[in-house]
């Protein structure tokens, strides 16, 4: 069985948690220390997952980390073009981060408008959350996103994340549709 290859790419606001959920997914890792992405960065992640029908499937998942820097703007439109996943992070220590979350979501509509999109609320892990969860149900039937609450820091829900991303690409983009 051929894997798939999809391309996935994080977005959200500078020092949401992009980088680090995809080193918690890609590496199993998590660093305190913050580091500005500059530009994007690249990491890939094979996977073997059943599907919900209980068929078995392999991917390749090439995922971009994209800078999330007003000033990267024009170069991330470029990187957005042909994603077959996303998703947009926010912080929820934040209410800023969640307020852009519909402008991520515009701007990748314009460039992958066939793409799936997950809205992330990280850092769950904090106590002085600023943002409820209930905001998830309203993302999910406003913009058409899957709602995924997370810590990079001690992995909740990121592999869930992930690989709910993953199955809905399969089921999109498989070669039966």
């Amino acid at each position: 069985m051929r894997p798939y290859l999809f391309k996935l790419i994080a977005l959200g606001d500078g020092t949401t948690g992009k980088t680090s959920l995809v080193k918690r997914y890609t590496e199993g890792t998590f660093q305190h220390d913050y580091k500005a992405t500059i530009g994007a960065t690249f990491a890939l992640k094979h996977l073997d997952f059943e599907m919900d029908n209980g068929s078995s499937a392999k991917a390749k998942v090439v995922v971009w980390d994209i800078a999330g820097q007003p000033s990267f703007r024009e170069m991330r439109s470029r990187y957005m073009e042909g994603a077959s996943m996303a998703f947009i992070v926010f912080d929820v220590t934040r209410p800023d981060t969640f307020l852009n979350v519909a402008n991520w979501y515009g701007a990748l509509m314009k460039k992958s408008p066939d793409c799936i999109v997950a809205a992330v609320a990280n850092k769950i892990d904090l106590t002085e959350r600023a943002v409820p969860s209930e905001v998830g149900g309203v993302l999910e039937n406003w913009i058409d996103v899957i709602y995924v609450e997370t810590s990079a820091l001690t992995g909740e829900n990121v592999d869930h994340m992930f690989s709910e991303l993953v199955k809905r690409a399969v089921q999109r983009f498989g070669p039966e549709n």
